[in-house]
């Protein structure tokens, strides 16, 4: 979906959700306001698409470059003989620490093997109710992973494990860098 449509899309959606919020007086009232701000919503919308319609409408792109930019990365960067440099920087500046030379990909820590959650049975009687509970991690305990939302993980070249939760890039190709920076998986000479 091409940015300029998205950005009018959140733009209508944006504007729906705060005229619902300015409108609630009472539960008639703010039923009737509501219809009219879906109204007035989809009026946007229609008028938004008239005056730039979607260019696919009719059919498929002649080259789907986004879908062959996925497929490309994900046979690229998902195999495990493929060499790639992350550069880490030093929290959320824009100062590179250093870089790592990796075999494979960097892996989110929030990854797992299992499944996130696990369906229970929680009812009683002759209820038959199931409730979702969060599973256990890989690893065999609950809660957030060492590295949380933000943590990666990758093997270096020589298969040393590397997690940090550090701002990051990752390159197929080293980066012409204008400060001198190590490489922090080095062999010692």
């Amino acid at each position: 979906m091409p940015t300029t449509y998205r950005r009018r899309a959140a733009a209508v959606a944006l504007a729906a959700a705060l005229l619902a919020l300015a409108g609630c007086t009472s539960d008639n009232n703010a039923s009737k306001q509501q219809a009219k701000q879906n109204d007035l919503a989809a009026g946007t919308a229609q008028k938004f698409n008239q005056a730039v319609p979607y260019p696919y409408a009719n059919g498929m792109p002649s080259d789907p470059l986004e879908r062959k930019n996925l497929a490309r990365r994900l046979t690229q960067y998902n195999s495990k003989g493929n060499t790639n440099y992350v550069y880490v920087f030093a929290g959320m500046t824009d100062k590179v620490i250093g870089y790592y030379v990796i075999r494979g990909k960097v892996s989110s820590t929030s990854s797992q093997m299992t499944s996130t959650q696990v369906n229970v049975h929680c009812g009683y009687g002759g209820d038959n109710i199931t409730c979702t509970n969060n599973a256990i991690g890989d690893d065999g305990s609950y809660g957030p992973d060492e590295g949380g939302e933000g943590g990666v993980f990758f093997f270096t070249t020589n298969g040393t494990l590397v997690e940090t939760d550090q701002p990051f890039l990752v390159s197929s190709q080293p980066i012409k860098l204008y400060a001198s920076v190590p490489q922090l998986d080095a062999p010692k000479h």
